[in-house]
Formats: C-alpha cells, sequence, structure tokens
C-alpha cells in the first residue's frame, strides 16, 4: 500500500487520519512532531505528508521549509484548526498541494491523495 505520514500532535486527530488512510487503501505512518519525523523517517519513501502547522517544537511551516531546503519533493497536504492568510501563503508559497481547514472531510483528503497515487485495487 503507498504509505502517507500523518504529523499531527493532537493524538485523537492522528488516530482519525491513520484510520481514514487505512480505510482508503493507504498505509499510514504518525508522527506527534515534526523532530520525531526527522529523527525517524520511515523506511519506505510516502507518497504524501499531513502536516498540521501547530505542532509543539517545530511548527509544521517550518518542516515544509526544511524538507524543500533539503530538496525534498514530497508532496505536503497542510490540515490546521488555525486557517490564518498569513500561514496559508506561507504554506502555498512553499509548495503545498492542498490547504484544508479541520475538521475535513475523509473524501476530500483520499481525493487528493488519488491524484498524487491511487492505491492499489482491493483482493
Amino acid at each position: 500500500m503507498p504509505l502517507v505520514v500523518v504529523i499531527e500532535d493532537d493524538l485523537a486527530s492522528q488516530k482519525t487520519l491513520a484510520r481514514v488512510l487505512r480505510a482508503g487503501g493507504y498505509d499510514a505512518a504518525t508522527y506527534a512532531s515534526a523532530e520525531e519525523f526527522l529523527s525517524s523517517p520511515p523506511q519506505a519513501s510516502p507518497i504524501g505528508l499531513l502536516l498540521d502547522v501547530n505542532l509543539g517544537g517545530m511548527s509544521g511551516l517550518d518542516l515544509q521549509r526544511r524538507l524543500r531546503t533539503e530538496g525534498s519533493t514530497i508532496p505536503v497536504i497542510i490540515i490546521t484548526a488555525f486557517d490564518d492568510a498569513r500561514s496559508r501563503e506561507q504554506a502555498e508559497r512553499l509548495g503545498c498541494v492542498a490547504y484544508l481547514r479541520k475538521p475535513c472531510e475523509a473524501e476530500t483528503i483520499l481525493a487528493l491523495l488519488r491524484r498524487l497515487r491511487p492505491p492499489p485495487p482491493r483482493a
């Protein structure tokens, strides 16, 4: 299954996103912080990152910036409860494929991921 990384410090949101991904045919690797992701990245290459803006420690936007500076081409989908124009502009400037406001419909997330890479057919 294609891998999607979820970086979300709210455990309930993290679990919900992982459940949505798995139900949609994707594997999910979850991290509670940007630092955790950087210190222990997944073994497989993810097809995308679901990234919260407000994380404890390094922000999601700081992580997005760092990944781009390091040459990462992993598509980033921002999911945040705090939709402010400055954060949205910054995320878009850094190349996010979508900037979504929580709560977000599961089908919206899955539709975005299917555009990146559809899951394999189910047996």
